[in-house]
């Protein structure tokens, strides 16, 4: 199921901290509130099944456009492989700005779980890529 450690506690036992999330359970580090780890594919699930990611795009002559449906990143180019690197390179600079500035803002702060699964695949641009505009 898990396990359940405090902070330093964690530390000194962290083979046993990524063996629950890697079992599938979940390891609960508590410092000042608690913490938890999971495993990143079952989160993914998670986030993709509260946040999808609802893709529109729009392509003329000479340009191709993405964008999310809410209108808060967009992305163009003068050909689809273009457009897709402008568009996750918006997503990933509007995730660093939510961390960094935007998420006390009102009408960002609601964006959390887009963010962190923007987040869980800014370490791979591949899977990210996937993530959002599927296989």
């Amino acid at each position: 199921m898990g396990v359940h450690y405090k902070s330093r506690a964690a530390r000194d036992h962290m083979k046993d901290v990524l063996d629950a999330a890697e079992a599938g359970g979940t390891a609960i580090i508590t410092r000042e509130r608690p913490v938890a780890a999971v495993d990143a594919g079952v989160l993914a699930e998670l986030l993709a099944a509260q946040v999808p990611f609802e893709v529109l795009s729009s392509v003329t002559d000479d340009q191709v456009a993405f964008w999310l449906s809410d209108g808060l990143v967009h992305g163009v180019g003068s050909n689809l492989e273009e457009a897709t690197d402008d568009f996750l390179d918006a997503l990933l600079t509007y995730a660093t700005s939510w961390f960094e500035d935007l998420r006390s803002a009102p009408n960002h702060a609601h964006n959390k779980l887009l963010v962190l699964r923007i987040a869980l695949h800014a370490h791979d641009r591949d899977a990210l890529e996937r993530a959002v505009f599927g296989d």
